[in-house]
């Protein structure tokens, strides 16, 4: 057992070891302010490098991951809560670790996660989104594609790429045949030579 696993076994929950340097805590979304301010404060992980989320529609849940770094960076340690995706919501960092308030502001504008006196929790890179967000697995992107304008019509370079396609593929036969037809002719064509 690696000498950071020991140590991190002293947080009284399950930690496992994904590979040389990477770990993976799982905690209860009650327990998770109480639990990366312990990690930040016991165990000096004092860089919050990411919070990423994983929409798990069929489960009806989120997974959302803080990536931690020690001031060594010789591992990374995942700490990984669940959240229901109705009403999701989860407690601001951006008081601990300041980078938090971009990251949970992505999280907010893609997935819809609400972070309860966050102080920015406005558009970021969807002005004026007023849809599903956007990562959502829900969110139907090929409706959401056809509900713009379907075609620039102003462009001459606007093609529809099936008519196209379907226009280069009969060329290609055509000129098949043509070249079928002409390689026949010349092997009906007799001989001067002989």
């Amino acid at each position: 057992m690696s000498d950071i696993l020991t140590k991190l076994q002293g947080l009284s929950m399950e930690v496992t070891q994904k590979n040389e340097r990477l770990y993976k805590l799982m905690v209860d979304a009650h327990d998770i302010m109480s639990t990366l301010l312990k990690l930040l404060n016991e165990y000096d992980y004092i860089t919050l490098d990411s919070i990423n989320c994983r929409d798990d529609l069929e489960e009806g849940y989120f997974t959302i991951t803080y990536c931690l770094l020690k001031k060594t960076r010789d591992h990374v340690l995942m700490v990984q809560t669940s959240i229901n995706r109705e009403n999701a919501s989860l407690p601001t960092l951006h008081k601990i670790w300041p980078q938090a308030e971009i990251l949970e502001r992505e999280l907010h504008e893609f997935f819809g996660i609400d972070f309860p006196g966050h102080p920015t929790l406005i558009d970021f890179a969807l002005e004026g989104w007023n849809q599903l967000p956007p990562l959502r697995r829900d969110f139907d992107t090929l409706e959401f594609v056809n509900s713009l304008d379907p075609f620039r019509g102003q462009r001459d370079d606007n093609l529809d790429v099936k008519v196209e396609m379907k226009k280069r593929r009969e060329e290609k036969k055509a000129q098949k045949l043509k070249e079928a037809q002409e390689a026949a002719k010349n092997e009906e064509v007799p001989s001067h030579e002989s």
